[in-house]
């Protein structure tokens, strides 16, 4: 049965029921369209790196919060508000994608980012920061949505690789994004930072709606509807419980890797003597940061499609473990520099290896649905990682939240390891 092409969306939907027409041949089309995809992430990147990192500074300077330990707190409060509110509401626009088109949600997601960072640019207080983080997380979830779409538009053995693109797409926003952001932050203030955040979203909205497409098979008649997306929001029991290991390393991966950095701000800020020059130097860092997941994020998701990404996983965990550990000996910028960029790159490895495997482990036309809990699983860990280092950051010291961290890495370590010997086909 044909193709029918929508043409006031840009979506390509299925003429039949599910599972009655011939799957369309992607592989003359995915390369372009991993292409747009990763403009428009590349784009929301620049978005939330632009301003978000210096939002310490921002609590200092135009809002008074002066004492370590308030500013340690109230910085976990606004990290964590986004991601644990994110966990509720990923499944549910997950089911969504998988009954109405996951190309859709995107779009959303980008709609909910621009109104909630441009925002950010008028507030008054920390509570309303953590208020209009609590809306971004409601609204937006962009990467989740991305990996969705990317995933069902994608030949299967070239899946590693756009998934791990798409990782690279978000690493190098950072780099400009964070790089850019230092500047305007220091000479223009932190204020102006947001509203370019704003538009950055914006722009991607705009490349997704105009230039994207998706071939989407609706759901058959009875799955469909309000009835049928509430009955779809909890997974079938045996497909959750199937890739249950998976999605708990995917919420401990992120938890390992955010340990740390709502307070690397603040550690440059003590390295450095000063909040003067400071958001300058967080933009470098950050930028670094994002060259090193590009890098891997090519590179490691390439040789997962060609090695078995689980050992690539366990050696990424333990050498970022490794790196993590040692920055909390640092005493200058340079090592700080050069160690944080071999723990981002390392850690970058795990990602791309367990998207592999959950995509492996399900249906295509649940993935939308099983995507959003992994989003959810990761929303957890980075909602719960500033929490758990503030009252360390607080009483004992930055450096205590790097060798902390490195511990969860070796933890990731150790399951990715049980979850190779229980799925042995993978």
């Amino acid at each position: 049965m044909p193709l029918m092409q929508n043409n006031t969306g840009g979506s390509r939907v299925s003429a039949g029921l599910s599972g009655s027409s011939r799957p369309p041949d992607f592989s003359k089309t995915w390369k372009r369209h991993l292409c747009v995809i990763w403009s428009a992430q590349f784009l929301s990147a620049i978005g939330f790196s632009f301003g978000l990192p210096f939002i310490s500074y921002l609590m200092q300077e135009d809002m008074g919060i002066t004492d370590k330990a308030e500013l340690a707190y109230w910085v976990a409060a606004f990290s964590a508000a986004c991601p644990l509110t994110m966990m509720f509401f990923s499944p549910v626009w997950g089911t969504l994608g998988d009954h109405y088109g996951r190309r859709k949600m995107l779009l959303r997601s980008y709609v909910g980012g621009a109104v909630a960072i441009g925002l950010i640019s008028v507030a008054q207080t920390p509570l309303q920061l953590v208020a209009l983080r609590i809306v971004q997380g409601a609204f937006c979830g962009t990467m989740s949505a991305s990996q969705a779409l990317i995933s069902t538009q994608t030949p299967r053995e070239h899946t590693g690789f756009a998934l791990g693109a798409l990782n690279s797409a978000m690493f190098s926003g950072t780099i400009a994004g964070a790089f850019a952001g230092g500047y305007v932050a220091e000479f223009a203030g932190y204020r102006p930072a947001f509203v370019v955040s704003a538009l950055c979203m914006v722009l991607a909205f705009v490349l997704v709606f105009f230039f994207s497409h998706e071939y989407y098979t609706p759901p058959q008649k009875g799955a469909s509807g309000v009835r049928g997306m509430l009955r779809a929001l909890h997974p079938e029991t045996a497909q959750l419980m199937l890739n249950l290991p998976i999605l708990l390393i995917m919420g401990l991966v992120m938890f390992s890797r955010s340990f740390d950095t709502s307070y690397v701000p603040i550690f440059i800020q003590e390295l450095h003597g000063g909040i003067d020059g400071a958001s300058r130097i967080t933009g470098a860092l950050s930028g670094l940061c994002g060259l090193a997941g590009v890098v891997s994020g090519f590179l490691l998701g390439y040789l997962a499609d060609h090695y078995p990404p689980g050992r690539l996983a366990v050696i990424s965990a333990l050498l970022t473990a490794a790196f993590m550990f040692s920055i909390s000996f640092v005493w200058g910028l340079a090592a700080l520099f050069l160690l944080r960029f071999a723990m981002i790159f390392m850690s970058s490895g795990i990602d791309p290896a367990m998207q592999i495997w959950l995509a492996k482990k399900t249906d295509e036309s649940s993935r939308g649905q099983m995507f959003g809990w992994a989003s959810a699983m990761r929303c957890l860990g980075l909602g719960l990682a500033p929490l758990a280092g503030a009252p360390i950051a607080a009483r004992l010291g930055v450096r205590f939240i790097f060798a902390g961290g490195s511990l969860f890495f070796l933890l990731t370590a150790a399951l990715v390891w049980l979850t190779m010997r229980h799925y042995r086909e993978i």
